[in-house]
């Protein structure tokens, strides 16, 4: 426990560093973190453009969708946000420069993430959380939501970075039998996070189910807020979400742990 503690504080203090270090170049922070918010705006804005001709996405209107679409814009944008090096491990593999964190006295994933962080990328979380602002707003003043069940939006849009994070990490820890994992990358990572910034509703069963039963990215965001609208589940959702999540989280360490026992240096 003192041995995690103590590369829980150096990573926070690698952080740090990082951050401090992109910081000197302002200008280029404030032009990443707009790019970035912008290009990540235009999906939602394409679904809003297509809302104001069809009113409903699967029985959901667009301030409903913009609750789903900031919630996991948020997760999103902090998880690239912190988790650079996870998000690009293969080079670690294929390199071998995963020996190297094995020399360190710390847990090998704080020495991984404290090794760079992308400010820029909390352009992603930023327009997330201006869409499920002004979406929540909305919703308030029409009296679908109230202040509490906003404020449990809002933790919710936060703890849900672990869903993306935990992907990654479950991805990462592949790489230590099979070295390539981009392309699997995408289809547990990319593909389902994307599919979550809309109603599960839309999509057929078989997917709902994977989307919630085995890569459970659900509940991030559509689980609570399914029924925070009144549109199905029960009251079991909101304390369940957080349980998932998290269990989830502690699975994925688990399984990077198995990897890391099995790795085998690339000059071996």
């Amino acid at each position: 426990m003192s041995g995690f503690m103590s590369g829980l504080s150096l990573y926070l203090r690698s952080v740090q560093a990082a951050m401090r270090a992109k910081m000197q170049y302002k200008g280029d922070f404030v032009t990443g973190l707009l790019l970035y918010a912008v290009l990540s705006a235009t999906d939602f804005l394409m679904i809003a453009a297509i809302l104001t001709r069809f009113p409903r996405l699967g029985g959901w209107d667009v301030y409903e969708v913009g609750l789903l679409y900031g919630m996991a814009s948020i997760a999103t944008g902090l998880y690239r946000t912190l988790g650079a090096e996870l998000h690009a491990f293969e080079r670690y593999l294929v390199r071998g420069e995963f020996d190297a964190l094995l020399l360190r006295p710390r847990p090998t994933l704080l020495t991984l993430l404290g090794r760079n962080v992308e400010p820029e990328r909390l352009g992603n979380a930023l327009q997330g959380a201006i869409i499920l602002s002004l979406c929540a707003h909305r919703l308030m003043e029409t009296g679908v939501l109230d202040a509490l069940e906003v404020a449990y939006v809002a933790a919710a849009s936060l703890f849900g970075t672990l869903v993306p994070f935990s992907l990654a990490l479950l991805t990462a820890a592949v790489g230590f039998w099979v070295v390539r994992v981009d392309e699997l990358q995408t289809f547990v990572m990319y593909a389902p996070v994307s599919a979550s910034h809309y109603p599960l509703t839309i999509y057929p069963g078989w997917l709902r189910a994977l989307l919630t039963g085995v890569l459970p990215v659900g509940f991030m965001n559509f689980v609570p807020v399914q029924y925070l609208l009144g549109k199905g589940g029960g009251p079991w959702a909101l304390w369940l979400t957080p349980l998932v999540i998290a269990g989830f989280a502690l699975l994925a360490y688990g399984f990077w742990r198995l990897g890391e026992r099995h790795y085998q240096s690339t000059g071996t």
